[in-house]
């Protein structure tokens, strides 16, 4: 008797092990609350030119089976993402570069502080980590606004988790925001990787799955993979996760090639509303030298997932463990969490895609 899986949710997690369950022999039924797949990659086009409607993506991984995977079903050209931050009239790299510092009119005030750091970061909260990391005065510049518009609470109430990874004060020289082995854009963008991924997958689309359907949608002892945020999975049975959403606003630029110093520019000033400018063309050199392009401009604040809250109290990741904790208590189905919203971490595509893979293996071994 032929194998099978329920998977909710088509973005680059379910898909990933959809994809891995198939290939195995698995029946896998998708379900997908929206009514295209692709979850927050899914990329459009507009007169020849790529935009992403749920923010910037960039591909990078140092995991070569998950590169080899996504390069098999979909065409990538070499892309090195860098991103530029706007003070004033100055464009700086981001991340920071020590050497471009000096441009700044409080130079003479950052460099004083600089040299008065702290061995180690102190990692209270955000805000104590970025101060020690790189100075009261370059924080005001560079990062306390950004952050307030990015998560609309003082930086001092989230985690220092959020700056790993993610701020840095460079004295390298290396320019390109990610040091991984394996960079890439997909020449025709990321749905095309999703509908690969997803090709031999049983897919129904405008369904938003929650734990009392499992009883009508799937046989007991059937594996599910859950890849929907939990508290919606769950009716917000123990309350709602805090999550933090953005909007973007496109303009098309019918005359310009490229308008921007790089496909994103951060905007920390408190007076701008928007986080971040985007311009994905960038992404894709066969395309430089052709009129027209689009910039996207990230608002906060939407009243949508896209990324959860880590707060210096912990709270969220409690209640998310507490969910997390149900899933397993269940007697009648494998419950697994994957991807970004089911895990309530911010992971990159890569981590999304081998949390799938990693799912779908578990199910494989026990059956």
């Amino acid at each position: 008797m032929r194998k099978t899986c329920l998977i909710i949710g088509a973005g680059l997690a379910g898909s990933a092990a959809a994809w891995e369950l198939t290939q195995h022999g698995f029946k896998v039924r998708v379900h997908e609350q929206a009514d295209v797949v692709g979850g927050h990659v899914r990329n459009e086009w507009l007169r020849g030119i790529p935009y992403e409607p749920h923010g910037a993506h960039i591909f990078h991984t140092a995991d070569e089976d998950v590169w080899n995977l996504v390069t098999k079903l979909a065409a990538f050209v070499p892309y090195r993402h860098r991103v530029a931050m706007r003070i004033r009239s100055h464009h700086l790299s981001w991340p920071l570069q020590h050497a471009e510092l000096s441009q700044l009119e409080e130079w003479p005030e950052i460099e004083f502080q600089l040299s008065a750091r702290p061995p180690v970061p102190d990692s209270t909260n955000f805000e104590t980590h970025c101060v020690s990391l790189m100075g009261e005065t370059l924080y005001g510049l560079a990062i306390r606004e950004y952050t307030r518009k990015q998560w609309g609470r003082d930086p001092d109430t989230l985690s220092a988790s959020a700056a790993y990874g993610r701020i840095e004060l460079r004295g390298d020289g290396h320019h390109d925001v990610f040091r991984d082995p394996y960079q890439g854009w997909p020449d025709r963008g990321y749905t095309e990787l999703v509908e690969g991924l997803l090709e031999r997958a049983e897919l129904h689309l405008g369904q938003a799955v929650t734990h009392t359907d499992l009883v009508e949608l799937c046989a007991p002892g059937e594996p599910v993979i859950v890849t929907s945020a939990l508290d919606d999975f769950f009716g917000c049975g123990l309350g709602p996760l805090e999550w933090r959403g953005v909007r973007l606003k496109s303009e098309l630029v019918p005359h310009a090639k490229l308008v921007q110093p790089a496909m994103v520019v951060n905007d920390p000033d408190a007076t701008v509303p928007w986080t971040r400018s985007i311009e994905t063309k960038w992404a894709l050199e066969r395309l430089h030298s052709l009129p027209g392009t689009i910039v996207m401009r990230e608002y906060p604040g939407a009243p949508s997932k896209h990324y959860p809250v880590p707060d210096s109290a912990g709270a969220n990741r409690a209640l998310q463990r507490s969910y997390e904790h149900l899933l397993v208590q269940d007697a009648r189905n494998l419950l697994i969490p994957a991807g970004r919203l089911a895990t309530y971490r911010y992971i990159n595509m890569d981590q999304a895609i081998r949390q799938g893979l990693d799912a779908a293996r578990r199910i494989l071994e026990a059956s």
